[in-house]
Parts: C-alpha cells; structure tokens; sequence
C-alpha cells in the first residue's frame, strides 16, 4: 500500500530547531541529522506499522545517530509526523502536545 507524507507545523518546528541546533555544535552535523531524518522517513514510509503504536494511535521510529525518535500517526491513506521528539525530554510533554 502507498500511503501520502504528511508533517505538521509542529513537527516542522522541532525539525527546524534541532537543525539549528546540531548546525551550532559542529560543521556538518546539522546535515548528518537530516540524513538521518531523510532515513527515518523513508522506512517509516516503507512499513509504517512496522514500530509499536506508544499512545493516541502513535508510533515512533528512532533517528539513527542521533537522540530523537519521529513521532507519527497512521490511517488508511496518510502517515503524519506529529513531532521529532528528544529522547530526553520528559514524555509527558509529548502527551500533552498530542492530545
């Protein structure tokens, strides 16, 4: 089944912000993250249901390299990135973002 991307404001901000972020800590490593990302989304998109829903009907991939998982929601047509979440960030913040 093919299922349509699609990435809140939300998620595009946390994106944005940990992009800046690794951008300040090293030269070239805000672009070894979006790589990451890229291969996040790619395997989300080619088995979505492949990680274990967590709550609200989310699941999360883990960015390899880096300390984040991406966020998303499945349905019959679309996967969602609600977020790009730091694994330690209390997940209570997560919580009340998506509910």
């Amino acid at each position: 089944m093919s299922y349509t991307l699609e990435v809140s404001d939300l998620a595009e901000a946390d994106f944005a912000d940990a992009v800046t972020w690794y951008g300040r800590i090293r030269s070239g490593l805000a672009a070894d993250f979006v790589l990451c990302v890229d291969e996040a989304l790619d395997r989300i998109m080619h088995n979505p249901h492949a990680y274990a829903p967590l709550f609200l009907s989310c699941r999360r991939a883990i960015v390899r390299r880096f300390p984040y998982g991406a966020i998303y929601r499945v349905t019959d047509t679309h996967v969602k990135i609600e977020a790009f979440f730091p694994d330690k960030m209390d997940p209570t913040t997560l919580y009340r973002r998506l509910s």
